[in-house]
């Protein structure tokens, strides 16, 4: 009797331990589970596509130095009066999704409420990230585009199409907006064209682009796909210097 009473107390014992086991288990699964969520949702949310690390918004822990925006200014395309009291200067990537954010959600207000008003002038420069194969080819493309007078033209195709992006979307978008195509093809090939785009790097590097889109105004630093809000307190403050 005795020993039924041991080898029932040991059964119980062993179904406690396997339970304890067990409900340890699914903790740590569920720990895992909610790290992953953490980082999916701080993926999405962060708003720039980054190299090496994801940058901070603009007055996040210590403030960035300011930059000269005459010096950040280049012979690139610019978006608006080119007699607008305010300048953004964007660093931008074809391939980077939150770039498209930015083209897609915010800036339609901005150009609305701002450039089309004549209060502020954009000024577009590449900075293609290398874990994306086709923003290279996007910049350039676009460039040779804008050597026929469709800059933004192609720039919104691409952002408008950005899943669709490869060499023989380029073609298509490039006939689509009756570009010549043979002079188009010969710029592209234009070893000047992807120098320049190097340029717009090395420029954004040296005044602390880290990822895109980031953006200057007035000197300080706008890192990430930020909402309307953001730009929209900083137009106003530049306006109001």
């Amino acid at each position: 009797m005795e020993d039924v009473k041991h080898e029932a107390h040991h059964k119980e014992h062993e179904h406690s331990s396997t339970m304890h086991k067990l409900l340890i288990g699914a903790a740590v699964i569920q720990i895992v589970l909610l790290i992953f969520i953490a980082f999916k949702v701080a993926s999405v949310g962060g708003g720039a596509a980054a190299v090496p690390s994801a940058p901070s918004a603009a007055g996040a822990d210590a403030p960035a130095p300011v930059v000269d925006m005459e010096q950040l200014v280049d012979d690139d395309p610019v978006l608006g009066s080119a007699d607008a009291p305010v300048t953004i200067v964007e660093f931008s990537d074809f391939q980077c999704p939150f770039c498209g954010r930015f083209v897609q959600q915010t800036m339609p207000q901005i150009k609305s409420q701002y450039i089309d008003t004549g209060k502020v002038k954009l000024v577009f420069r590449d900075f293609p990230l290398p874990f994306h194969p086709l923003a290279e080819p996007g910049a350039i493309a676009t460039s040779c585009a804008g050597k026929q007078g469709k800059y933004f033209e192609m720039h919104d195709k691409i952002f408008a199409n950005q899943e669709a992006l490869s060499e023989a979307s380029l073609k298509q978008w490039a006939q689509e907006l009756g570009l010549n195509l043979a002079t188009w093809d010969k710029c592209r090939a234009d070893p000047t064209i992807k120098q320049e785009i190097q340029k717009d790097m090395q420029d954004g590097s040296a005044a602390g682009v880290q990822g895109t889109p980031s953006f200057f105004i007035s000197g300080h630093i706008i890192s990430g796909a930020q909402p309307f809000s953001v730009f929209q307190q900083a137009i106003e403050q530049a306006l109001a210097e």
